[in-house]
């Protein structure tokens, strides 16, 4: 399938001029691709036709993103609902999820154009707290899902289960639920293992545990992970789902993770080797 109708999500903090965004309306034109715009970038274009959220998403038949990582995120967690592909172009500094730098966009629309790409899945973790017996958050993580202590330099005790089997108490700053994606994230910083983006496993890592022997444990995607805040804990603790979306947990609440059936779908036009990209990124944050 050849894409007509493109929704394009613009960090304009990363783009402040949408010199990028004049770009890539110019490149799509030229390929005979139809933009679809948000109201608000809209009007800074001075472009009288744009559209609320939902709309925005029912019409687009790919979304592109326009920004970092964390745009990239966004962008990827709203069009979840709506299963729209979403096509990362770059703008930030280190950028792990999209795969098109500026300097090769308009190589990028006129593969796209032509039908010369491909379409991957990442997979996706739903979160949920139980309180009382009842649920009281839920909401999804393409990256991470992390459980960790509230503002007070306080060590928090997390019992983690895998299923109803009870795997260890973690005390320190918390505990980082990954997926493969996210495993160059938050996890990479905790310790955690680098796992390919294209398979299915919850990387669990504790974030600086107090106790010498704590490390990552790897579970099949089939299980659900539990975590329990110590019941005398005194003080609130904070669940976050892609570094973008909070939720205060208090102690005895029961926090349930697994993975969802359906995952998020990127546009993919490069033949794209996870290591090389790995090598390029890590080195150059080395060398900032």
């Amino acid at each position: 399938m050849n894409p007509v109708n493109i929704g394009l999500s613009v960090n304009v903090k990363r783009d402040r001029e949408l010199l990028v965004t004049k770009k890539v309306l110019a490149c799509l034109r030229k390929h005979h691709m139809t933009p679809v715009l948000a109201k608000p970038i809209a009007a800074e274009l001075g472009l009288s036709e744009g559209y609320d959220e939902t709309t925005f998403y029912e019409k687009s038949e790919f979304i592109v993103s326009l920004g970092g990582d964390g745009t990239l995120l966004s962008t990827a967690r709203s069009s979840y609902a709506h299963d729209v592909p979403v096509f990362g172009i770059n703008l930030g500094t280190v950028g792990f999820l999209a795969e098109v730098e500026i300097n090769d966009i308009e190589n990028a629309f006129e593969r796209l154009a032509q039908g010369n790409y491909a379409l991957v899945e990442r997979m996706v973790l739903l979160a949920q707290v139980h309180r009382n017996g009842k649920c009281v958050f839920d909401s999804i993580a393409l990256n991470d899902v992390v459980v960790s202590r509230g503002g007070l330099s306080r060590v928090i005790r997390l019992k983690v289960f895998v299923d109803n089997q009870f795997i260890d108490s973690f005390p320190g700053d918390g505990v980082i639920v990954s997926t493969p994606t996210g495993s160059t994230a938050y996890t990479l910083s905790a310790g955690g293992p680098i796992v390919q983006p294209d398979m299915r496993m919850m990387i669990t890592t504790p974030i600086c545990p107090h106790i010498l022997y704590s490390r990552s444990f790897i579970t099949c995607p089939e299980r659900v992970i539990n975590i329990r805040i110590n019941d005398d804990y005194p003080d609130s603790a904070i669940l976050t789902m892609d570094g973008q979306e909070g939720f205060e947990v208090l102690a005895g609440d029961k926090i349930s993770i697994k993975c969802m059936d359906k995952g998020v779908r990127f546009v993919t036009i490069n033949d794209i080797n996870f290591y090389d990209v790995l090598r390029a990124k890590i080195h150059s944050r080395d060398t900032e």
